[in-house]
């Protein structure tokens, strides 16, 4: 009973576990649509799925292009996406062409923000290259911005500006968003290495981002620009752009950043009231805010500098205390962040041992799919060879019977009354017969043709001989020199030192007729053997190449 209790408990967990699965499978169709539009939205979808782990490899690998994919799309971290550079190699396996240029971006960004710069830009221009072969020019001007931008962060600003000159004097026709991008990167590039035409860069990207309604944008770049004028130490043209800004307040630009770069400019102007009155209006804006974001502690940060100034300025006492608590709530905003980070690092490290017992268990059923495979093979292999080998040998008895048939029929070409008056080399063969040891083997196979054969074997000699007999060469060395002129003796005088039994065994049996698969059968040595002995005797004994062995001989 408690058996079938454990097997109906497991059984609802496995369908539980695959409707789950099924589910997540519905979650990460869903984001693939939320991605372009409303990343935050994938990313919130994503972030609470939970048996990543029970899906297939292909699930796994979905769930982590998406998730890196929507920290890419909203300029957030991607330290805690791990699973980036193994996502990118799996999608270039697979052939994925939709998702192989966006590869590149995807890793080239992971290992900026682990602070690999270099390996992040060989990654870019190896992307850019494939984009230019693929005359993908969307992507490929992509690859270039981010490539841009990259050199910005690394410091190598002269570098970026001419990669962002090159795109946009080349041949390929840009879009106007792109164009934007590309000059307002070429315009943070140029205002490092001290060129005023950053400029006409900043001016022309402000106006193509209010040409396509991208207010938002057009607010970004006013206040970069904004910047930059004030670090030349043009406070009132920056002035001018910061108030040109407010138009987009409160709906796209950051008020506070707005009014801390004022209230900047009217101090190194030395207007401290005007001061004042922006530096109250930053803290009332940046009252009751969330310090989780870099641009707010950096603003956070500037009002208390700018606080203390001030108060330096006007006479008041100037006291740190109220840095010192900005330093705490700091602090505290790092702990949280930190504790947030070890969060999502146990999460990644949950999905990865879950993966990696995904794969282990994969791995494991392959090789033993691999092992039955080899084992089922191997199983046929033998089978095989131990048919072949029993063919063969089969055949090969079936040829010796038949060359037997042939000597037997040869014995008895005379009748027994003749038998006194038959020739030499029939003579021979009889007395062969009544040694043969492959009458052992007829006799051992005992099939009607054997046993047929058998008795006539048996009777040229009177049935006397016994079947487990071998030649008796000593008694068959006579018979050859009586039946051919002394061969034997004339062969071991001249040549008994250089020939060896075997060999002086095969020579008596070509005295007598015998050809090269009959004495095969005769020694039971295999035709390619004799072909061999035959070799060895004619070097020995100094027969010429087509002169026959036994002619030569004779000669002696």
């Amino acid at each position: 009973m408690k058996i079938i209790i454990r097997l109906l408990y497991l059984f609802c967990l496995q369908s539980l576990l695959a409707c789950s699965v099924r589910n997540e499978q519905k979650t990460l169709a869903i984001t693939d649509s939320l991605l372009t539009t409303r990343p935050d939205s994938a990313l919130k979808l994503l972030d609470e799925m939970e048996n990543v782990g029970q899906m297939s490899e292909a699930g796994v690998m979905h769930y982590a292009w998406n998730h890196a994919m929507a920290h890419y799309l909203m300029g957030i971290s991607l330290v805690e996406d791990s699973l980036v550079p193994h996502v990118v190699d799996y999608y270039r396996q697979q052939g994925d062409v939709a998702k192989l240029l966006d590869g590149y971006l995807l890793k080239a960004s992971y290992l900026q923000w682990t602070r690999q710069d270099r390996a992040a830009l060989k990654e870019l221009e190896e992307g850019i290259k494939i984009a230019h072969e693929q005359s993908n020019a969307g992507k490929w001007a992509q690859l270039v911005e981010q490539k841009v931008l990259l050199l910005n962060h690394s410091g190598n600003y002269a570098k970026a500006a001419k990669t962002a000159q090159m795109v946009l004097n080349g041949h390929y026709s840009l879009d106007r968003n792109m164009r934007g991008r590309l000059l307002y990167a070429l315009g943070i590039s140029l205002s490092h290495v001290g060129d005023m035409a950053s400029d006409s860069c900043f001016k022309e990207s402000i106006s193509l981002s209010m040409e396509g309604g991208e207010e938002e944008k057009a607010a970004e770049r006013i206040l970069s620009y904004a910047d930059v004028l004030a670090a030349r130490g043009d406070y009132v043209q920056s002035n001018r752009y910061l108030f040109h800004c407010q138009r987009f307040v409160p709906k796209y630009a950051d008020s506070s950043a707005i009014y801390v770069s004022l209230a900047n400019n009217y101090i190194n102007l030395h207007q401290l009231d005007s001061a004042q009155i922006y530096l109250g209006r930053a803290e009332t804006n940046n009252r009751g805010v969330r310090w989780t974001k870099q641009g707010n502690l950096s603003h956070k940060a500037s009002i208390e500098q700018l606080r203390n100034i001030l108060n330096f300025g006007s006479g008041k006492p100037v006291s740190s205390h109220a840095f010192q608590h900005y330093c705490d709530s700091v602090t505290t905003v790092m702990i949280e962040n930190e504790n947030l980070s070890l969060r999502r690092l146990e999460a990644r490290n949950r999905l990865q041992a879950a993966n990696y017992e995904l794969h282990r268990s994969r791995l494991l059923m392959l090789l033993g799919v691999v092992l039955l495979f080899l084992v089922l093979l191997g199983g046929i292999g033998l089978a095989y060879w131990l048919y072949r080998r029993k063919y063969q040998r089969l055949a090969e008895a079936e040829e010796r019977i038949g060359i037997l048939t042939d000597m037997l029929d040869k014995a008895q070409q005379l009748p027994s009354t003749e038998r006194g008056d038959e020739n030499d080399e029939v003579l021979f063969r009889k007395v062969l017969l009544q040694q043969l040891g492959i009458i052992r083997l007829v006799a051992s196979t005992p099939t009607q043709q054997n046993q047929a054969l058998l008795k006539r074997i048996s009777a040229i000699s009177g049935g006397e001989i016994p079947t487990h007999d071998l030649l008796v060469w000593p008694d068959l060395y006579p018979v050859i020199d009586r039946l051919y002129n002394l061969f034997y003796t004339r062969l071991m005088h001249h040549y008994g030192n250089l020939l060896t039994e075997k060999e002086t065994q095969i020579c008596c049996l070509l005295c007598a007729g015998f050809s090269t698969k009959e004495i095969s059968v005769v020694t039971q040595q295999t035709s390619a053997t004799i072909y061999v002995r035959k070799t060895s005797i004619r070097k020995k004994i100094g027969v010429p190449e087509g002169e026959d062995i036994i002619a030569f001989i004779n000669v002696v």
